[in-house]
């Protein structure tokens, strides 16, 4: 018993040896715990990357199918050629040119926000949510109109009076009661250039708000890029209207924005090409424009790590470009973030429609 209890307690603790052969195997233990780890962030990281991009992009177009859909909608009428402007003269580029219910181009100016190169897109409408019913007009030539309830106009108020076969368009320089007056004068901006309507609007009229609201890809403070969304005040609130209010970021993460115009060139309620669109001031720009059924777009979305590859991925944008080579639209990243493409058609419905009528 003595000797077993003797032989037991020669063992004082680990030889050198088997302390490195621990050490050793713990070593390979942690070595694989810390690649497992390693291995599941970076699938995380990846993960959340896609789901952010796909996120950006389907909001995207989401809201600029929508949009785009719902553009040159002007009530009855079949289109806003038939709309007459009262208001005073404003330029080709002002977000009051009611003349024009699509304008498409690319951004040349490189003392703004708005990503160069990228396309900025501008939809003109009506809202019909907010109609209002002529109640008189008391003469053709009558600075006035009297509806049923102008409780929501002020003066500085842009207005549209339609009875689906024509329209015009208006600023509201004095309300009283439910009497809305549009006369000359320079009390509001931009201001009516005549006070005569060219009919007399009877109580089958409506009197409707128009819409406005520009797309564009713009950079943020931070150095990011969003796609933004610009409307100009159209209630003048006593005076200017007109005035584009700040950029609203609708959907982060969009790197740039292209678009393709469908083009009915005969007149037959078909796309005949589909082409860029037109400079802003190239004299067929509207013509062109005013022709155009549908709007092909394609958005580049970025997440926003950009440590989430391993190395620079190559995309091909726009979408629609066969992408051989990088003259052809391949385009390689100068970053290691996650970029997606996604393209989809928009059909400007209210010229569609009026085409199959």
């Amino acid at each position: 018993m003595s000797s077993q209890r003797q032989s037991m307690g020669y063992q004082q603790g680990l030889s050198l040896v088997e302390l490195m052969i621990a050490m050793t195997l713990g070593l390979i233990l942690l070595a694989g715990l810390t690649q497992i780890f390693v291995s599941n962030k970076q699938a995380f990281v990846l993960s959340q990357a896609q789901a952010a991009v796909q996120e950006s992009g389907r909001e995207a177009a989401m809201l600029l199918g929508r949009d785009i859909r719902n553009a040159d909608y002007w009530g009855c009428l079949t289109r806003n050629s038939r709309i007459a402007s009262n208001l005073n003269p404003v330029a080709a580029d002002s977000l009051l040119n009611f003349e024009q219910g699509l304008q498409i181009a690319a951004d040349t100016d490189s003392q703004n926000n708005v990503i160069d190169g990228s396309h900025v897109i501008t939809l003109r409408g009506i809202d019909p949510s907010a109609a209002m019913t002529v109640a008189k007009m008391p003469a053709a030539n009558a600075a006035a109109l009297h509806l049923t309830d102008a409780s929501g106009v002020q003066p500085g108020d842009l207005l549209l009076v339609s009875d689906c076969e024509s329209a015009n368009l208006f600023q509201a320089t004095n309300v009283n009661t439910n009497v809305v007056v549009h006369n000359r004068g320079n009390r509001v901006s931009p201001g009516n250039a005549v006070k005569l309507m060219p009919r007399k609007y009877s109580d089958n009229a409506r009197v409707l708000r128009p819409s406005v609201v520009r797309y564009s890809v713009q950079l943020r403070a931070d150095g990011g890029r969003s796609l933004m969304l610009e409307r100009p005040r159209l209630q003048g609130n006593g005076g200017t209207a007109g005035s584009a209010v700040d950029a609203i970021e609708m959907v982060t993460g969009v790197r740039d924005l292209r678009t393709l115009i469908g083009v009915d060139n005969d007149g037959d309620g078909a796309i005949d090409a589909w082409q860029d669109p037109p400079a802003a001031n190239a004299v067929n720009a509207a013509d062109l424009l005013d022709r155009t059924l549908a709007v092909r777009v394609s958005v580049l979305a970025r997440s926003n790590d950009d440590r989430v590859l391993d190395a620079p991925v190559t995309v091909c944008f726009p979408g629609w470009l066969d992408c051989s080579s990088s003259a052809n639209g391949l385009v390689t990243a100068d970053d290691r973030a996650l970029y997606r493409v996604y393209t989809f058609v928009a059909s400007l419905r209210n010229r569609t429609l009026e085409q199959s009528l």
